[in-house]
């Protein structure tokens, strides 16, 4: 699957990994951490329905794994190690790669309510055209 994605993509898809991984962690998000997280995605120029594909097919395989578990990690990953375990499911053969998504969509129930909240954020601040959390929140 990488060979579908250039260096550039790839270097353009770790901050958006990046952000999208902190939807797996086992913490509550608060709300500036889904208007930062729509910031990212913003930044980046993707659309809700970009980010979402980039979440199901790319992060949530990798990650969703973490929530599964009973100790998960909450403090964060570097990313470093998020852009490795992305590439890693990404370079997975096919059937890997398959049975992962598979996991993660039986599962999307535990980070789907969350994505909801980035993509309402993100909606609100391609409305206003700033990434500044007071601004979205007062239009929102």
């Amino acid at each position: 699957m990488t060979d579908s994605l250039s260096d550039g993509e790839i270097q353009n898809r770790i901050p958006v990994w990046c952000a999208l991984a902190q939807l797996f962690l086992d913490t509550e998000l608060q709300p500036a951490d889904f208007a930062r997280i729509a910031a990212v995605i913003f930044q980046a120029g993707l659309s809700a329905e970009e980010a979402e594909k980039i979440l199901n097919q790319e992060v949530a395989p990798a990650f969703t794994s973490n929530l599964l578990n009973v100790a998960g990690e909450w403090a964060g990953w570097s990313d470093e190690f998020i852009k490795e375990r992305v590439l890693a499911h990404l370079k997975a053969k096919t059937a890997q790669r398959a049975i992962a998504k598979i996991r993660a969509r039986g599962h999307r129930s535990l980070y789907m309510g969350a994505w909801k909240e980035v993509a309402r954020w993100l909606t609100q601040i391609q409305h206003t055209g700033s990434t500044s959390t007071a601004t979205v929140k007062r239009r929102g």
